[in-house]
């Protein structure tokens, strides 16, 4: 199953998206904002190259760092950040061109409703993106600049104790082209790791800078009818426990109880 990159939303919304720690720290976009801390401590484990898609992996040891909202220190995603705010574009609700021809379509229906669901805040929390999501983004970033050349990436976080601490294990899969293959998913990797007792915590998935006549739109942190479908074969299957759904600004946090709120495809 392939991925879409279905960044949609109203244009006007009568709710206002649910923010985590609303009220404390919010993520700013100039270097200063930055942490050092804020880095995978080593190189990925590569898994797979082929015709320049990817699927390697991090182990790192679980730290309270990876779900605060802090910045790494990564010139090109700062960058990026920078130009997207400079030209005006909307971060917590970008809108999405829904063509002429479509409107009222039903799968456009569908995925409308998903988008009005993340905004409600009745089904998964929208908060600033997290360390590891920006990490995440930033990697794909430094492989194609996503306001040049926009690319989505798939992510799958586990974890296990070991020997009296918790480690996570980080896979990411991404291609050249807009949707990743389906070679560097890792589903795979995923099946046998909770096989072996890891625990499923998160798939986490981008959702990047759409073009429309040459303005620049943030895709929006809301799941594809085509994610529904996906996510709840996860859950199902490999007992995936959340859903993360980014633009490299805000991600949407989902539980596998928020996702039955959401539409897949008729």
């Amino acid at each position: 199953m392939m991925l879409a990159l279905l960044g949609l939303a109203a244009s006007a919304m009568a709710c206002s998206p649910k923010m985590s720690g609303q009220g404390g720290p919010s993520v700013r976009t100039d270097p200063s904002a930055a942490v050092d801390d804020c880095r995978f401590p080593s190189e990925p484990v590569v898994i797979r190259v082929q015709d320049g898609a990817v699927l390697h992996y991090w182990e790192v040891e679980e730290r309270a760092l990876w779900s605060r909202p802090l910045l790494p220190t990564d010139s090109a995603y700062v960058r990026y950040r920078s130009r997207v705010e400079e030209v005006g574009a909307d971060l917590a609700r970008p809108p999405q061109f829904v063509p002429e021809d479509q409107r009222g379509n039903e799968n456009w229906r569908r995925e409308l409703h998903n988008v009005e669901l993340a905004y409600s805040a009745e089904a998964g929390t929208l908060h600033p993106v997290h360390c590891l999501e920006a990490l995440l983004f930033a990697h794909q970033n430094a492989r194609h600049p996503q306001l040049d050349h926009p690319t989505e990436f798939i992510a799958s976080v586990l974890r296990k104790p070991v020997g009296g601490r918790a480690v996570l294990r980080v896979y990411f899969g991404a291609g050249n082209d807009l949707f990743p293959p389906r070679e560097v998913y890792g589903f795979d990797r995923v099946e046998r790791d909770v096989s072996a007792g890891w625990e499923y915590v998160a798939m986490l998935h981008n959702h990047t800078v759409q073009d429309e006549a040459g303005q620049v739109r943030l895709g929006v942190p809301a799941p594809s009818v085509a994610d529904v479908q996906l996510l709840r074969g996860l859950v199902e299957s490999y007992g995936l426990e959340r859903a993360w759904i980014t633009n490299g600004f805000y991600t949407l946090d989902l539980s596998a109880d928020d996702l039955t709120q959401y539409l897949g495809p008729e």
